[in-house]
């Protein structure tokens, strides 16, 4: 039986190196693609050629399809597409500029639309026939995204950030919708990361767990929702952050019990 094959959209500052070791410790053929070459570079010191690269755009269309190629050529076929969208630098809705908005907007929302439907027909060229009730529950193909806290959540300083990952979980809802009836599903992981903390020290005392959520964590979320044990969940945002969004208030870190 061939592998599967995963694919790797944008690598983020460490989640993608995670997401590729885990899948290619599950024993799938993973490829990583990234427009920005040091990523790719750090990426192979840590797995070597025991995956394969790609390095181009991953917001056009052309650049989408030419991962797409570089995937067909390699493994001649797609099981998996984990998307790690870049995410906007800092800003606030009064000092916004409009123009740079909406270019943030539309490059975000453009590039998810289109990344479904680059690589989804190939998912269903693949698509094996149904012969009985336990072969439909068989999946033709996943998608997962992997978002910033700021899909779910609001902090001031990020408003493009929180406004447009939050597209994302739109786009999420309506493709696993769409897509349900050839049996791909879309998912994504909302996650709060380190670089949240970093930039925030205070919001150690918003989590309940006291930490941002791990690469690795993030990595084994998104193998769980491209493996066939959850064929059956689409249309969902698995959150990890430390049950935040059900704190009311501030960990008091000064207790002594």
């Amino acid at each position: 039986m061939d592998k599967p094959v995963t694919l790797i959209i944008g690598l983020g500052q460490t989640v993608g190196d995670a997401v590729a070791r885990r899948f290619l410790d599950e024993g799938h053929a993973v490829l990583a693609v990234d427009p920005d070459a040091r990523l790719l570079e750090e990426l192979k010191k840590s797995v070597g050629d025991k995956i394969a690269y790609h390095h181009g755009a991953v917001h056009s269309k052309l650049g989408l399809r030419n991962a797409m190629a570089a995937a067909l050529e390699t493994y001649h076929f797609v099981d998996n597409v984990v998307i790690i969208p870049a995410l906007p630098e800092e800003d606030r809705l009064l000092g916004l500029d409009m123009e740079d908005f909406e270019t943030v907007l539309m490059k975000t929302v453009r590039s998810a639309v289109q990344a479904l439907r680059v690589f989804s027909p190939e998912l269903i060229a693949e698509r094996p026939e149904a012969e009985n009730a336990a072969d439909r529950s068989r999946q033709t193909g996943t998608f997962t995204f992997v978002l910033s806290l700021g899909a779910q959540m609001a902090q001031p300083g990020w408003f493009s950030e929180s406004v447009s990952q939050h597209a994302i979980l739109g786009i999420v809802k309506a493709a696993a919708i769409e897509l349900a009836e050839e049996a791909v599903r879309v998912n994504a992981i909302v996650a709060l990361r380190p670089r949240a903390e970093g930039r925030e020290p205070w919001l150690r005392d918003r989590t309940p767990m006291g930490r941002p959520s791990l690469a690795e964590e993030i990595a084994e979320t998104a193998r769980f929702l491209a493996s066939p044990n959850s064929a059956i969940i689409t249309g969902e945002a698995i959150t990890l952050d430390g049950g935040r969004r059900f704190l009311s208030g501030l960990v008091d870190t000064d207790r002594d019990d």
